[in-house]
């Protein structure tokens, strides 16, 4: 008997608990929209949008969404309209029990500053995307330029293209340097040859770093940061006008 007292006992709550969902889902959509709030995850990086860059097109595509109720906005268009700014990553587009319409955005982390051969200035996002320079602002990561051939295009993933090979090449060697404290704090700027190679140019110290191409890169990272905490310290940092990392297992220097 007391079993099924038991079982009876949570059926009621169940069904108690499913028509008050309903209730507060029927009254919530009748509530009206009381305004907007929009927030911007930056994800440690320099703000590249402001909140009003989104959320001045979201008034100027959907007119007075405030007093309207939230059944009668299409969250989901509003998602979709917030996901095609350039320096959004993602959104998300929801509404409170109180009638705030809330959108959140996560700004795109770029990992390198690309400046191609036809002078076309862009970043390249962790999702290997492509996607503009805000005039105005920077941030401080890696720049590679030089005899970059590929074009800009908003519609571009490098990562799953044949024609983004140059570009993949150019994150990849990036996203290393940006995961090396050491080589973040060292390397600058990368520059590629007419033939396809990289060169670099360091922030302490005016040599030239002969990389050449993306071959073994691990292991040209590192000769290259033993020879800085090694050679370096013995010669001095402007001992040298060139160091060649092309060689298997040594670093040759060219003395000024």
């Amino acid at each position: 008997m007391k079993k099924v007292m038991k079982i009876s006992l949570w059926i009621l709550l169940f069904a108690a608990l499913f028509v008050l969902v309903g209730f507060i889902e029927t009254e919530h959509k009748k509530t009206t929209c009381k305004g907007i709030e929009v927030y911007i995850d930056y994800n440690g990086t320099a703000p590249l949008i402001s909140e009003s860059e989104i959320l001045n097109p979201i008034l100027k595509t959907f007119d007075s969404l405030t007093g309207k109720k939230l059944s009668d906005i299409n969250s989901i268009e509003i998602e979709n309209l917030v996901n095609s700014i350039d320096f959004v990553e993602n959104a998300e587009v929801y509404s409170t029990l109180t009638g705030i319409l809330k959108v959140k955005a996560s700004q795109r982390i770029p990992v390198l500053r690309v400046v191609n051969n036809r002078g076309q200035n862009f970043y390249i996002d962790r999702n290997g995307r492509l996607f503009p320079v805000k005039t105005g602002l920077s941030t401080r990561i890696l720049v590679a330029s030089g005899n970059i051939k590929t074009t800009y295009s908003d519609t571009l993933n490098i990562i799953n293209s044949e024609s983004g090979v140059e570009l993949l090449n150019l994150m990849k060697l990036a996203q290393y340097i940006e995961n090396d404290e050491f080589l973040r704090a060292q390397i600058e700027q990368v520059y590629v040859t007419g033939s396809g190679e990289y060169e670099m140019v360091p922030k302490v110290g005016r040599q030239l770093i002969e990389f050449g191409d993306i071959t073994s890169m691990e292991k040209k990272f590192e000769n290259l940061k033993v020879f800085y905490k090694d050679g370096m310290k013995r010669a001095g940092w402007d001992a040298y006008k060139t160091i060649n990392l092309k060689f298997d297992n040594q670093v040759v220097c060219e003395k000024k």
